[in-house]
């Protein structure tokens, strides 16, 4: 972390001689050093070739994208092999097989060759890029005889503002560019709750909430650590003495409530609002609109694993953590509420949508129906989580949307945009968990036991609870279903591990897994157009 490298990776937070405002903490890790390291020796004399195997998040991230602008215009000639094997990202081959690494690690890895001439160089540089999928002995066989360029390579165009050094249809990337950005859509967003301490801060009921309290407020330092499993040394965001003082300053001002912890999850905690406190970070600004009843939200992630089976996108009523769909270290949970409230410093004090209003009034317009008239706020929120829950929009744009969040296609017709909606208001209805939505649920829990979750398993139809004790008839695709990174079937009971179900516990499970089957049945017959 020394002044000359860091100073040199500055120039990696520039774009069309742009700087972003954004935080780029990933640009220090050692093989971004290094790159820039060969590059500028490169630079200073004038011609030369680097070529190193490093992580492959640089290809396509748009943290990255200052890097492959500076690079493009360094180099005159760029070869990209793109290994894959990212056991981070669940990555498989386009057929959905296994995909493995060249290495004994789990982070995906790429090869880079780079060649400055030293002739005059006109415009960036040429960028070829290839892919290998499949088994480790498979790649190591392309590699062994392959050469650079074709056919392992081919050229591809790396335009503004990503850069990307990947193959990306151009067609198919315009009309998924002519939509709008949820983020954009939705100009009131923030990541979710960062707890700092899930133990201390999360808790299965509001009198262990409670209990949590009393004891992080009166137990020693050394108890207090023994109890909640912490380290001697605290977080930067989050440390035991400022938890315990904002316990104690805001036991009458804070707020006991209930979260969305994960998928169909929901957790307690005492939420105060303050940065560095209980919570490391706990978005008050915009979280503070997620206590209010009648309210609703996205939870959205900003770059989803390319191979997921499932989009990244869930609809709650409640506060979330970071956390709540994606499972991974790479992407953050976002939340987008639907309305937005007024403080006592507003002079305005109703609610308001959380619509840029432009975009709004055009998809009203073109929304405008004989029979439905325009849409309201809810029913274009209905209309937003029906694509997105559409399995042809997640296989066409599967690309796309690990870049960034989202973009909405405008509806062709207002058919279309109502057909959309009726079907996203179901899932929206159904994942809320209304009761009149989800409707008579049945799989029988069965059997004799102490109803302690153990080793919670799916064999032939039935979900085992404990060795005597299971749910019968539960549908494969309940069990296997996936929502952002999790499969809230098996998360719900794994989480549960050791704890004792209750009947209320039990009928909560049953309900999700109607909702799983009945998200699947539902998905199926959303039908959009998007080409």
């Amino acid at each position: 972390m020394g002044d000359w490298i860091s100073n040199l990776i500055e120039d990696y937070k520039y774009v069309d001689g742009k700087h972003f405002g954004e935080r780029k903490h990933w640009l220090h890790d050692d093989y971004v050093k290094f790159i820039r390291l060969s590059e500028s020796l490169i630079e200073r004399n004038g011609e030369g070739v680097l070529g190193f195997i490093t992580n492959h998040g640089y290809l396509d991230n748009p943290t990255f994208r200052g890097m492959r602008w500076h690079l493009l215009n360094t180099f005159d000639r760029i070869h990209v092999l793109d290994l894959h094997g990212n056991a981070k990202k669940k990555e498989v081959t386009p057929e959905g097989k296994p995909d493995k690494n060249v290495f004994d690690i789990q982070q995906g890895v790429a090869i880079i060759i780079a060649v400055k001439t030293g002739k005059k160089k006109k415009g960036e540089a040429e960028v070829w890029h290839g892919d290998l999928w499949g088994t480790r002995e498979a790649k190591n066989t392309v590699l062994e005889k392959g050469q650079i360029g074709k056919p392992i390579a081919e050229k591809i165009e790396c335009s503004a503002p990503k850069y990307a050094f990947a193959r990306q249809d151009d067609m198919l990337r315009a009309v998924y560019g002519n939509g709008f950005g949820l983020a954009e859509f939705m100009p009131e967003n923030s990541v979710g709750i960062v707890t700092g301490k899930d133990y201390v801060n999360i808790s299965f009921s509001a009198s262990d909430t409670s209990e949590k309290l009393n004891l992080l407020k009166t137990l020693s330092d050394s108890d207090a650590r023994r109890y909640f499993k912490l380290k001697n040394k605290d977080a930067r965001d989050w440390t035991l003495p400022t938890a315990r003082a904002d316990a104690v300053a805001c036991e009458k001002t804070g707020v006991l409530t209930d979260l969305t912890y994960r998928p169909f999850d929901q957790r307690f905690t005492f939420y105060t609002g303050n940065s560095r406190g209980l919570y490391a970070s706990p978005q008050k600004r915009l979280m503070r609109h997620m206590l209010e009843k009648g309210n609703m939200c996205f939870v959205s992630v900003s770059r989803q694993p390319l191979n997921t089976p499932a989009g990244y996108i869930f609809a709650s009523n409640r506060m979330i953590v970071n956390g709540t769909i994606r499972s991974d270290s790479v992407s953050i949970d976002s939340i987008f509420p639907l309305y937005l409230y007024p403080d006592e410093q507003d002079l305005e004090k109703s609610r308001r949508v959380n619509f840029e209003q432009k975009l709004y009034r055009k998809l009203r317009e073109l929304a405008d129906h004989p029979a439905h008239g325009k849409p309201d706020e809810v029913q274009v929120f209905d209309y937003i989580y029906g694509v997105l829950h559409s399995p042809a929009y997640r296989e066409t744009y599967r690309a796309f949307l690990k870049i960034d969040f989202p973009r909405i296609p405008w509806p062709p017709s207002p058919d279309e945009f109502w057909d959309v909606s009726a079907k996203g208001a179901e899932l929206r209805k159904l994942h809320l968990m209304e009761p009149t939505s989800i409707g008579v649920h049945t799989y029988p829990f069965t059997g004799d036991g102490d109803n302690k979750v153990d080793k919670p398993r799916f064999e032939d139809g039935h979900i085992w609870i404990t060795e005597s004790q299971y749910l019968s008839d539960a549908p494969t695709v309940s069990w296997d279903f996936y929502i952002g990174g999790y499969q809230p079937a098996q998360k719900w009971l794994k989480d549960r591990k050791g704890r004792a179900l209750s009947f209320e516990d039990v009928k909560h499970y049953q309900r999700i897994l109607k909702i799983l089957s009945e998200t699947f049945r539902i998905m199926r017959t959303i039908e959009m157009s998007l080409t």
